[in-house]
């Protein structure tokens, strides 16, 4: 299972928590974030890495497997900056070593879908190395949400998943956005999702929902 988004500070890592949380109750389940910027190179709890280190049932230690950048930008421009090499067969071959080590891999991208990974590719192009069985499209449950999900999902020429996250502020579309965008977009919409805590949210029915369709399944995840 692959968490994504249409642009960066969604709560894609919260998102990805609660999956992580719920699934890992009955299985051996491994949250991963393969590349995060803005990072020293120790783990700490509050690092989306760390916090899905934290929650997983199998652990990972992304200090190790992942790539930690220091430079707050998007992956390729961190790389660059910092004299690293992004390379996406490593990636898939580390995320494939977790799909056969463990009963589910949760990975979380960096940025939106269509995030530079390197200077060829992008997190889309990532996304088809992977072939993860389910691709979560997360955006947030406000005014132009509707022209972000149907541009991210149009371009992704793939099966994706929407989950809506209720916004700090509400505003007029706030509660409207996930009807519409089920009268415009082909995938399935799920939420909007409760700003609460990644435990809270674990419990979650959307987030049962999301896990049931591939709970058991021990290949790609």
């Amino acid at each position: 299972m692959v968490v994504t988004g249409v642009g960066t500070g969604l709560g894609k890592t919260h998102l990805a928590e609660a999956l992580v949380r719920r699934w890992g109750r009955n299985a051996r389940v491994a949250g991963f974030k393969p590349v995060e910027t803005g990072v020293g190179e120790d783990v700490c709890a509050t690092d989306d890495g760390g916090r899905l280190e934290a929650a997983s049932t199998f652990h990972v230690k992304h200090s190790e497997l992942g790539v930690r950048l220091r430079t707050p930008v998007s992956p390729h421009l961190a790389a660059e900056r910092e004299g690293r090499v992004l390379d996406v067969a490593v990636l898939t071959a580390t995320v494939e070593r977790l799909r056969q080590a463990c009963d589910g891999v949760v990975v979380e991208l960096a940025g939106g879908l269509f995030s530079p990974f390197t200077g060829a590719l992008l997190n889309a192009d990532v996304l088809a190395h992977l072939e993860p069985s389910k691709t979560i499209l997360v955006a947030v449950d406000r005014l132009g949400v509707l022209h972000d999900v149907l541009a991210t999902s149009r371009a992704a020429h793939r099966p994706l998943e929407v989950v809506l996250i209720d916004p700090v502020e509400r505003d007029a579309s706030t509660g409207t956005n996930a009807a519409e965008l089920r009268r415009f977009c082909a995938h399935v919409v799920w939420g909007p999702l409760p700003r609460a805590s990644s435990l809270a949210l674990a419990d979650d029915a959307t987030i049962a929902s999301l896990i049931s369709e591939v709970r058991g399944v021990r290949g790609p995840s």
